[in-house]
């Protein structure tokens, strides 16, 4: 009996150790973190905004993270940051956040097997400020 139990701990802990070592290296090569700039200098992790994208399903999520007076808002565009715009949306807030998917149709499907642009901005008054561009290749 207790070489029985032995055997199923240790078969326990290592099927816990296989499914803990893939899923950080799945999780990274589709899942995407963003941020805006901070036009007040506090810092390397002191932003305006955070965004989300899962190429699984293609979705989006920005979050306004600061009390500051200003949005954030977020294009997305086809091949880098700074081409046609596909679709964009703002959330302001702070702690407020929106999000868009695939399952939305039109503009919100994004193609596969393409590089998909992002141009996350701080955004008050109609501006756009302290812009970030992003790029990500969307092969799921």
């Amino acid at each position: 009996m207790r070489i029985k139990r032995t055997a199923l701990t240790i078969g326990a802990a290592a099927a816990a150790l296989v499914v803990g070592l893939q899923s950080p290296a799945m999780a990274s090569d589709s899942y995407h973190v963003m941020n805006t700039g901070d036009a007040f200098g506090g810092g390397i992790f002191d932003y305006s905004g955070e965004a989300y994208f899962t190429e699984h399903g293609d979705i989006l999520k920005i979050c306004d993270t600061d009390a500051d007076g200003y949005a954030v808002k977020m294009y997305v565009s086809l091949d880098d940051a700074y081409g046609a715009t596909r679709y964009s949306f703002t959330r302001g807030g702070e702690g407020n956040c929106a999000t868009h998917r695939a399952s939305e149709g039109g503009a919100y499907n994004l193609p596969e097997n393409r590089y998909i642009g992002f141009l996350f901005c701080r955004y008050k008054d109609g501006h756009e400020s302290e812009c970030r561009a992003y790029r990500f290749y969307n092969d799921y």
